[in-house]
């Protein structure tokens, strides 16, 4: 594996144990190096279960279990030096700034934000870096339609997509001539299991792939959500010829939001980049 250089301004997170830095996507691929616990890797790409990263120039792939998790203020906030609003500032984090979640104590997440490491009480962050309680969620789960119309959802483009993660159920809506959002479809999914949750809030679609996966699954049809998260299909062999794993209606994911074939190739044909996406 070559050693790798790449300029700066990119997404970085910390390893929360030892980890192997791999060759491939897979647990039988190369040892390249071991990546001591609190490390900082440079993010390349990620995909489900898998980023492929930069550690002291040298380029691999991690298992994402054993990587901070990324969150967003949604106001300014203080991280404190110890878990409790008493303990000393060690800096001012700005509104919808990025920090990397190493634990949770209750109320208090264990952080790091511009490699300075502290806590911040967790009410202020948010997948999405938007506050809870945006918007009236009654209607959510009996009446989606309704949901985003008596709330005004806004996109960029002429179709929304929502997704109920308790009913696991994605919707496409499009705009209609009276600037009212029309159900397209209705779909059942799958969803992130309770230790890997799919996330919650507002986001745009950035992008897509026609494909991604390891020596033991592939997923096609992938359409970005944020960072890792996608909607995809659902599971085929490594060659991408069957599908191993069909399952819809379930939470059994390590966060991506899994479709019927179809389904996801109906979003990665046709839903354009920056299209509003609501998860909750």
């Amino acid at each position: 594996m070559k050693n790798y250089k790449r300029e700066s301004n990119s997404i970085y997170k910390y390893t929360l144990a030892n980890l192997n830095l791999r060759s491939s996507k897979s647990t039988s691929g190369d040892i390249i190096t071991v990546i001591p616990q609190g490390s900082k890797v440079e993010i390349l790409d990620g995909a489900e279960d898998w980023y492929e990263v930069i550690y002291n120039n040298q380029r691999g792939y991690v298992y994402n279990q054993y990587l901070s998790k990324t969150k967003y203020t949604w106001t300014d906030v203080f991280l404190r030096s110890f878990p409790t609003s008493e303990s000393n500032s060690v800096a001012l984090v700005p509104d919808k700034s990025m920090v990397q979640v190493l634990s949770s104590n209750g109320d208090w997440d264990h952080v790091i934000f511009n490699d300075k490491e502290g806590y911040i009480f967790n009410y202020f962050l948010s997948d999405d870096g938007n506050p809870p309680g945006g918007y009236d969620f009654e209607y959510f789960k009996t009446d989606m339609t309704r949901f985003v119309n008596d709330n005004n959802i806004k996109s960029p483009t002429n179709n929304l997509i929502t997704t109920d993660l308790e009913n696991k159920i994605t919707y496409i809506f499009k705009k209609g001539d009276n600037k009212l959002w029309i159900l397209l479809y209705k779909w059942s999914c799958t969803v992130g299991k309770p230790e890997t949750p799919t996330i919650k809030g507002t986001f745009y679609v950035t992008g897509r792939k026609p494909y991604f996966g390891s020596d033991s699954y592939r997923v096609k049809y992938a359409t970005r959500i944020r960072g890792s998260y996608y909607y995809h299909s659902v599971l085929f062999n490594a060659q991408g010829t069957e599908i191993i794993n069909d399952t819809l209606g379930a939470a059994l994911s390590h966060g991506c939001i899994r479709l019927a074939v179809e389904n996801a190739q109906w979003i990665y044909d046709n839903i354009l980049d920056t299209t509003t996406i609501i998860i909750n």
